[in-house]
């Protein structure tokens, strides 16, 4: 494969808090550090959550947040089931591996999901513990989603009953829905018309890591026409967060991502194989550095309140309308952010070829390269005029201006050697 292939053939898609009694606490805190000992033939048991309760039981944490009043426990007939079903359709992530029984019974598993946690089981009868009966559900889940009308339809296709349709009321878009097992979840997300906020997996913002930033800035402005902020590098005139930043290394495009649940996706990256850096928090929300197996970096970031998804192919000039993910391994690569992001691939049209399914913008990959690389395609109004532009700058046109199904492509490489390509679409 070489780099000149059209990016979007891989497609083909003020209260203080209380302190316990004293004897409570013992008795809490002993429970907790004896669940941390219970035997699991699969390996050590991740309790989430342990560590913080018992931070707060013995004073070490203050809790920022306000908690959930109760933690949802589900009874399930098949729990194997039901936990891929979570994961498929409401893209739920597994936390750690499921404790299983003797009998072969799951005991307990965990499952992130909407910012939250809630466990399952399997049935036992004989304590009790049972599946919902058909139509005998006594507790309804409230399931915040960002899409009322998607997040119905994909459980709807995945096998659940739908048990009213999406209405409009107290200024949410609500509908409801019987899982296949049994279990009632009320699916909350914005009025129609209203934004829709940014979803897991979604590029939050992008930096384009290149030797001079200041260089860059001035390439790009006459390219793309770019307003570059001088003191925080940033591009001021477009919807799209973008960002400039000088580094030693050879040139690429950092992208960070949204999560729902940045201790679940630390977790999550950590257990496929990649390594996280610092914290930092940004207008934008806090953002957790990280590289992947291959030494790729990336971030992840927990948006800010009420921030909005990305437009799927950019929402004008200058902006980005694509994303080609050059990587040396196809498999390896969407084997990690299939487990960090919940990423879902779609093959392509050319050999290695890969479509990422539902993110914003549109993604694809392509394997066989000798180094890990993100290639933008940027949104131009006449691609002919803009390659021009590109030459004028320094730059090189890699392959001349042609027609795809989409509109017209170039690809080039600024004055500094980061390739990316030009669309007009």
């Amino acid at each position: 494969m070489n780099d000149g292939h059209d990016p979007l053939a891989v497609l083909h898609g003020g209260d203080l808090p209380v302190h316990p009694d004293p004897d409570f606490a013992a008795r809490l805190r002993a429970r907790l550090e004896s669940a941390l000992s219970l035997p699991n033939r699969t390996g050590d048991v991740d309790m989430s959550g342990t560590d913080t309760a018992l931070a707060e039981l013995t004073g070490s944490a203050t809790a920022t947040v306000p908690r959930a009043a109760m933690l949802p426990y589900l009874t399930v007939a098949d729990a194997r089931a039901a936990i891929d079903w979570y994961v498929d359709a409401l893209g739920a992530t597994r936390i750690g591996d499921p404790i299983t029984m003797d009998d072969g019974r799951i005991g307990h598993a965990e499952l992130a999901l909407s910012g939250g946690v809630f466990y399952l089981a399997d049935e036992f009868p004989e304590s009790g513990l049972t599946a919902p009966a058909t139509r005998a559900v006594s507790v309804s889940l409230m399931l915040a989603v960002p899409d009322t009308d998607a997040a119905l339809r994909r459980a709807d296709e995945r096998g659940a009953t739908v048990e009213r349709e999406p209405y409009e009321a107290h200024g949410s878009r609500t509908a409801t829905i019987v899982d296949p097992f049994g279990h009632r979840w009320m699916l909350s997300g914005p009025q129609a018309g209203a934004p829709v906020p940014i979803q897991h997996g979604d590029v939050g913002f992008v930096s384009v890591w290149t030797p001079d930033a200041d260089r860059a800035a001035a390439f790009y402005g006459q390219v793309l026409g770019w307003t570059v902020d001088p003191d925080t590098r940033e591009v001021t005139n477009a919807t799209q967060r973008i960002g400039l930043f000088s580094v030693a290394g050879d040139p690429t495009m950092l992208c960070c991502y949204a999560v729902s649940d940045l201790d679940g996706a630390r977790r999550a990256i950590v257990d496929a194989g990649g390594r996280v850096g610092r914290t930092t928090e940004f207008d934008v929300g806090t953002v957790l550095d990280a590289t992947d197996p291959s030494g790729a970096p990336f971030a992840v970031v927990r948006p800010a309140p009420g921030t909005p998804r990305p437009a799927l192919n950019g929402s004008g000039p200058g902006e980005v309308s694509y994303l080609t993910y050059q990587v040396p391994d196809s498999s390896s690569f969407r084997e990690f952010y299939s487990r960090t992001l919940n990423w879902t691939f779609q093959r392509g049209r050319v050999d290695d070829g890969w479509e990422v399914e539902g993110t914003h913008p549109m993604a694809g990959i392509a394997g066989g390269f000798d180094r890990s690389v993100v290639v933008p395609m940027w949104t131009v109004p006449d691609v002919e005029a803009a390659v021009e532009r590109v030459r004028a700058a320094g730059g090189t046109v890699l392959e001349e201006p042609s027609r795809q199904s989409y509109g017209m492509s170039a690809l080039c490489i600024d004055d500094q050697g980061s390739r990316f390509y030009l669309g007009e679409v």
